[in-house]
């Protein structure tokens, strides 16, 4: 194989050039890069990545130990801990024990020689001693998930106490009179917590027979279960010991089959195979990487942690035989109410409740709020969340006190949401419905490519970085347009939307709140004269270079981007579910908008003043937020309200933005109200802003004086 010094020959560089290009490093220019690379090409060399990694001193790597990849569990496990590691710059490699302590000692030797980052395993060793005297890392970087060792120092395990508690409850209920218990070996700390629990909490109920098992004897001993009477229940401690246990009752019983509750992952989809008592496996690996690495970059001491059950799944719901008052709602076009209408059987079958979703345009739900007689053909409006404070009290009923677990919901809301999606005045009149945030979606493939890196620095003598205020989002656009960089990848940087005046008004005031800027002052609305001139030139040259999108909506600007067309765009979240499958797939990367000052979206849902149906409305209310239809909801392109969709992990793998929103809507604004919690039309101010911007546009008036003329404009919405 051709070796580095090859290479150099055949490109003509020095030895320390051609090592630089091929381990991605060092200072060398785009025009050597890129003789290297042709070199390596034509002489067929391929980088050692193991042999680079032990030069280097360090292979950024995590090593994962499971017992078997035959069980949901562990399968889900790796995928959170692979995908979070990933996104933060590890490598992750799998070994499997299959539950046999030697293979788990040959594994600890192979590691030992690997210089990893950390580990985390579910070992079948005794004592953590076996792994800290082989590894020449910290103890706080060898993680021991579920099964507590001796002498274990960072132990991270969900609580089978409670597991075994909450599912004795669960029994005693549901009145079965026996039950069996299918487990792994009562040597493993989880294990022998979750089966002590079942039997101390259950009361009344016969244990016929408690199996604990080793993971190889798992599809004999299921048979056993069959040999006389099955009692009417098994608990299995993994869903892997649930199929086993059909299995045998399917080749070797001719009774009736008993029911299996068995712990499990969270699951997305239904079932009526198991009641899945679940453990949101994804979820623990993705806290499990992000521990880690925080331990690795900031030490500090070992712990135990305890993560939360999420508790019986119940698919199986009642369906409702009579029949109720119908709802009417008004709602707009959008993934959402597409995902809705898919899913309304479900709430009919349930509630006995009929739905008819009547379907607008943004602009015609305008229409109806400002007309009273309209408003009273529904019983249930979804609005613009920027208008809540404006039409709230005029057209919805204010939902303190009409329902104990509607008032529960709105104390569950974190006080950004309660503010900006709910009250007028300190007052609860609707609940969020889709909500959404301006989030910045990049080619991950483009900021982390080498020559390109290079080209930026060579053009602007900086790193190639995630622009972090709108005068570096700038330079990025430029870069990224072939217009105005011939070697750019990509047509355009960015894009622009300029068919709606309000969208223009929401793409200036992005930049305008990044720099601290207040709209509200006051009782008065008026624009702080330098900031916005400052933030009014940026959105101009940035129009002026970026691809210009005569459309009415966001979504155009999402699909060109999806298309490959843009190397950025800044947009609503719920906008971008089509992203999940592009082209690019893994290669699109999310971050908050420069200036972390990312406007809110989004919209709220109400129960109008004069409807009869509350009794029917509430109960819509609780059904959308109810995890399984919100994840459904997700799934399906949507958006929803309950910000543990995004511990689901099929929709983290889709959507892994959402984990990014949830935390920078705190940081989301939006101004629709004055100090005093009084409400102003918020769509006429954006519309005045926009109004004024496309004169600006048009050349019509410059920088100052459009920004005078929106603040004359805006006077006359000062709240007398």
């Amino acid at each position: 194989m051709a070796t580095i010094k090859d290479i150099a020959k055949e490109a003509g560089v020095s030895h320390g050039t051609a090592s630089n290009v091929l381990n991605g490093k060092g200072n060398v220019s785009v025009k050597k890069i890129q003789l290297v690379e042709a070199a390596a090409k034509k002489l067929g060399y391929k980088m050692h990545y193991k042999a680079k990694s032990l030069r280097s001193g360090a292979t950024n790597s995590v090593s994962i130990i499971v017992p078997t990849m035959e069980s949901d569990e562990y399968v889900q496990l790796y995928k959170g801990l692979d995908k979070s590691l990933t996104n933060l710059g590890y490598r992750t490699h799998l070994y499997i024990t299959y539950d046999l302590p030697n293979n788990e000692k040959s594994i600890i030797k192979e590691i030992a020689e690997e210089r990893v980052t950390g580990i985390v395993t579910i070992s079948c060793l005794d004592n953590a001693n076996e792994y800290y005297n082989e590894m020449d890392i910290p103890k706080e970087h060898i993680i021991f998930v579920n099964r507590q060792l001796q002498h274990a120092e960072q132990f991270v395990s969900f609580d089978f106490k409670q597991a075994g508690a909450e599912i004795s409850a669960f029994i005693t209920e549901s009145r079965y009179a026996s039950i069996g218990i299918f487990s792994d070996e009562l040597k493993f700390s989880n294990e022998k917590q979750f089966v002590e629990a079942i039997i101390q909490h259950t009361k009344g109920v016969s244990v016929k027979n408690v199996l604990h098992v080793p993971l190889n004897q798992s599809h004999s001993k299921a048979f056993e279960f069959f040999a006389g009477g099955p009692p009417e229940m098994i608990i299995t401690s993994s869903l892997n010991k649930a199929y086993w246990l059909k299995n045998a009752h399917y080749f070797g019983s001719m009774q009736k089959p008993p029911k299996i509750l068995s712990l499990g992952v969270t699951q997305p989809s239904y079932t009526d195979e198991f009641i899945v008592y679940q453990q949101n496996y994804h979820l623990l690996g993705r806290e499990i990487a992000e521990r880690l690495i925080e331990q690795v970059h900031h030490p500090k001491e070992a712990d135990t942690i305890w993560i939360g059950n999420s508790g019986i799944s119940h698919w199986a719901v009642k369906e409702q035989e009579n029949p109720q008052k119908p709802l009417t709602i008004l709602t707009i076009i959008s993934p959402t109410t597409d995902a809705l209408l898919k899913l309304l059987p479900h709430f009919t079958k349930t509630t006995g409740i009929e739905v008819t979703l009547d379907i607008k345009s943004f602009e015609e739900i305008y229409q109806v709020l400002t007309d009273q007689d309209n408003v009273n053909h529904y019983d249930m409006i979804r609005m613009d969340m920027a208008w809540l404070p404006w039409f709230g009290k005029d057209v919805l009923k204010p939902l303190a006190n009409v329902d104990p677990q509607l008032d529960q919901l709105f104390q569950s809301l974190p006080p950004h949401m309660r503010e900006n999606y709910s009250q007028i005045e300190g007052m609860s009149y609707a609940v969020p419905f889709d909500p959404s945030i301006q989030m910045l979606f990049y080619r991950k493939d483009l900021f982390e490519d080498p020559k390109i890196k290079r080209m930026y620095y060579e053009k602007y003598k900086k790193q190639l970085t995630l622009p972090q205020d709108f005068a570096s989002y700038l330079d990025l656009t430029r870069f990224f347009t072939k217009s105005q960089f011939k070697h750019s990848p990509t047509e355009f940087g960015t894009s622009v939307t300029l068919g709606k005046s309000e969208i223009i008004a929401l793409e200036f005031l992005a930049r305008y709140y990044a720099d601290n800027g207040k709209l509200i002052h006051g009782e008065q609305i008026q624009l702080e004269k330098e900031i916005a001139v400052k933030a009014l030139d940026n959105y101009l040259q940035t129009v002026s270079v970026a691809q210009k999108l005569d459309a009415s909506w966001w979504g155009e600007s999402v699909n060109s981007f999806a298309r490959g067309e843009t190397a950025m765009v800044i947009g609503f979240m719920n906008h971008v579910s089509k992203i999940a499958n592009n082209d690019f797939g893994s290669f699109i990367g999310s971050a908050s908008v420069p200036g972390d000052k990312p406007i809110l979206g989004g919209g709220v849902i109400g129960i109008t003043k004069h409807t009869s149906q509350i009794h029917e409305a509430v109960s819509f209310i609780h059904w959308i937020n109810k995890l399984e239809i919100a994840e459904q909801i997700t799934l399906l392109g949507g958006t929803s309200a309950n910000p543990n969709v995004c511990n689901n992990q099929t929709i983290s793998m889709l959507y892994p933005w959402l984990y990014e929103a949830n935390k920078a809507n705190v940081e989301g604004k939006r101004d629709t109200k004055f100090f005093e919690g009084g409400g102003f039309n918020a769509k006429e101010v954006e519309r005045v802003i926009g109004l004024s911007i496309e004169h600006a546009l048009n050349n019509l008036l410059n920088e100052e004086q459009t920004i005078e003329q929106i603040n004359m404009n805006l006077a006359s919405f000062s709240n007398h």
